[in-house]
């Protein structure tokens, strides 16, 4: 079972009378001792005890196993204590993971964020002479907010809380805020006759910070000469007449009601006792507590003052309660969010019962992460360290497929800390946004299934300081288009035909415009019909070739554009040759043949030649497909004659049929 407070100071009391050196334990807090949880709190004095309880450990003799609060995968809280129990030492070493380093026990609130802050970082805790603590812790218990500005860690309201001020001597019963300030300052020695003797909690504890904000003081305005002692901790701060010292009422309740193990019970019997203070804007002073059937209970009145009432915290990770981030732990969301419609673990009846009987306050916010209702955000809590966010990646391209969006990228130059994932949004027509996390070493990512329409998307990377600048791409995502095209061999002079087919996705008919270029000249364009076809037809003068065709579709509102290659063979043109000869002419005269060469849709030109058998006669060159030979004097008798044409680059050879020539 867990060794309580009271425990502790017999052990210590034990020391100095004894001269005795106690050890520091090599496992302690979770119990049994050497018991690992998944969910590792550090930090603060003023909540460790209900923390413990919430755990469902032994605090001040009591089990609270019961109800010992887990996320809906059963992960544990494993709460360690600001003080090593058992003997008081501020100076003892935790191992929170099985196999994992051992490290100085963070002992207050700024101590816990300042180990949250380097288990995320993986630096050495709590400074170069210490260990790396990478992953050795998930949340903090904090009693005041954030010391640094950003957005890695949020402050999760746990609870409502006050600082009160115990005091020993009757002159001290009432106090106002501006005689504190002067008595902490230095300024004020003496309160109602009574010499004052000033005590303030240790350097890092959020009960010291925000009492010094609350008075209007800091560190460095606070009097150098105020000795420091543990917080919450009233039998060693009120040990003479005149004595004060800033506590958490919560805390002052349960060591009291001996809920809590006891630093205060002895101080109490000897005279202690929280003061009444006059808050801010009241005429008269308001004890922070009061008596319900014998016990200490707290003054609403108090604990809901802006200026003395305070909420306390969890912290954790930003990026780890958020569901988009690749980061993402369900179990710490569980224990400790509260959103929409999931409650917070912490939030059950069960565990507010345990909150309220530790001198706290439940209220409606607590395990709220917006900042609009009491959550805080800030940075980390390291010093020293690159405080910037990434720059915006470049060169971001969109490319929109069938119903989807692929988006590329750069990565952006490298900060201090490592790039850890990328944050992208997606906004649709619609105004819906959709947020997508990917890992570092992701340069592009695909969203499916979107309905037509104008988009517009970012992508930032992001490290441990929170997302950095955004690129930003905007344009239209339309649903599939698929062409084909087919084209038949075509003779030179005839028009050559490409029938096209586009197809649209999702039920969604093409509409619009199709070109035919080889390279880039434009060949031919047309017009999709109701069905989606379009026959092009193209120049009829094209080279006697065969030619590779890129077929594109333009789009519609609807429909992306779509390509494809058609192949079309254009071949020579057949040619038609007719000759008109004399049927006799005289042996000493020469005969003159005119031969016609025709062909569809070209006027061809090129050489004709006049054969007796394979005997070439004469040639002539056509002209405007005719031409006139004068043949050579034929011997008496008959000659059978053709006419050969002998083609071009564009009609091809032809011999025309056979005539007859009497020679006489």
């Amino acid at each position: 079972m867990r060794r309580t407070r009271s425990t502790a100071a017999l052990v210590a009391a034990a020391v100095v009378a004894g001269g005795l050196a106690l050890a520091s334990p090599a496992y302690a807090d979770p119990t049994p001792t050497g018991t690992f949880r998944q969910l590792v709190g550090v930090g603060s004095d003023t909540t460790q005890d209900v923390l413990n309880a919430l755990a469902g450990d032994t605090v001040n003799g009591k089990s609270y196993s019961g109800t010992a609060v887990k996320s809906a995968g059963g992960a544990g809280i494993a709460s360690y204590d600001a003080i090593e129990p058992g003997t008081g030492s501020t100076s003892s070493n935790i191992t929170t993971r099985s196999g994992g380093p051992s490290f100085l026990r963070p002992n207050g609130s700024g101590k816990g964020r300042l180990a949250l802050s380097e288990s995320l970082t993986g630096d050495k805790y709590p400074d170069s002479s210490g260990v790396a603590i990478k992953g050795q812790v998930d949340f903090a218990r904090s009693s005041s907010g954030p010391s640094t500005s950003g957005t890695a860690l949020t402050y999760i309201p746990f609870a409502r809380d006050a600082v009160g001020v115990a005091v020993k001597g009757s002159a001290l019963n009432s106090l106002t805020q501006d005689q504190l300030h002067d008595i902490y300052s230095g300024a004020l020695t003496q309160v109602g006759g009574q010499t004052v003797h000033p005590k303030i909690p240790q350097s890092g504890s959020g009960t010291r910070k925000f009492f010094l904000a609350a008075i209007g003081l800091t560190d460095a305005t606070l009097s150098p000469n105020i000795p420091t002692v543990q917080e919450n901790q009233a039998d060693a701060a009120l040990t003479e007449d005149g004595a004060l010292v800033p506590f958490s009422v919560g805390s002052w309740i349960a060591q009291n009601n001996g809920v809590a193990p006891d630093f205060s019970k002895d101080a109490a019997a000897a005279g202690g006792h929280l003061a009444a203070v006059q808050l801010p804007d009241d005429t008269g002073a308001t004890s922070p507590v009061t008596t319900v059937n014998g016990k200490l209970a707290p003054v609403n009145a108090y604990y809901e003052n802006a200026t003395f009432g305070r909420d306390v915290y969890n912290v954790v990770p930003s990026r780890a309660i958020d569901p988009n981030s690749v980061f993402f732990d369900k179990d710490l969301y569980d224990v400790f969010v509260t959103t929409g419609s999931h409650d917070a673990a912490l939030a059950s009846d069960a565990a507010e019962g345990v909150i309220a009987s530790f001198g706290f306050v439940n209220e409606p916010y607590n395990g709220s992460v917006s900042v609009n209702k009491h959550a805080k955000l800030g940075g980390l809590e390291e010093s020293g360290i690159d405080t910037s966010t990434p720059s915006a990646p470049t060169g971001l391209k969109g490319a929109p497929g069938d119903a989807s969006l692929k988006l590329s990228w750069t990565a952006p130059a490298p900060t201090g800390l490592p790039l850890t994932d990328y944050r992208i949004t997606l906004t649709a027509p619609d105004g819906a946004v959709t947020v997508k996390d990917v890992p570092a070493s992701a340069t592009s990512y695909t969203f499916t299934g979107l309905a037509n329409g104008a988009y517009s998307a970012t992508v930032a990377g992001a490290n441990l300081n929170g997302t950095g600048a955004a690129a930003t791409w905007s344009g239209s995502v339309k649903f599939k288009s698929t062409t084909t095209a087919t084209a038949a061999t075509t003779a030179y002079g005839k028009i050559p035909k490409v029938v096209v087919t586009v197809a649209g996705s999702h039920g969604v008919a093409p509409t619009g415009k199709v070109t035919v270029k080889e390279g880039s000249t434009v060949l031919g364009t047309g017009t999709l019909d109701a069905s989606g076809k379009v026959t092009i037809g193209l120049s009829n003068h094209l080279k006697v070739t065969t030619h590779t065709l890129s077929v594109s579709y333009a789009g519609n509102s609807k429909l992306n554009a779509s390509s494809t290659t058609a192949t079309l063979k254009i071949t020579k043109a057949t040619a038609s040759v007719s000759s008109t000869a004399p049927s006799s002419i005289s042996h000493t005269a020469q005969a003159k043949v005119t031969v016609k060469v025709t062909a569809t849709g070209t006027t061809p030109g090129g050489t004709v030649r006049i054969y007796e058998g394979s005997k070439v006669l004469a040639t002539g060159k056509l002209s405007g497909g005719k031409v006139t030979i004068t043949l050579p004097k034929l011997s008496r008798g008959k000659h059978t004659l053709h006419a050969f044409y002998a083609g071009s680059a564009t009609v091809a050879a032809k011999t025309g049929a056979n005539f007859t020539i009497k020679s006489t």
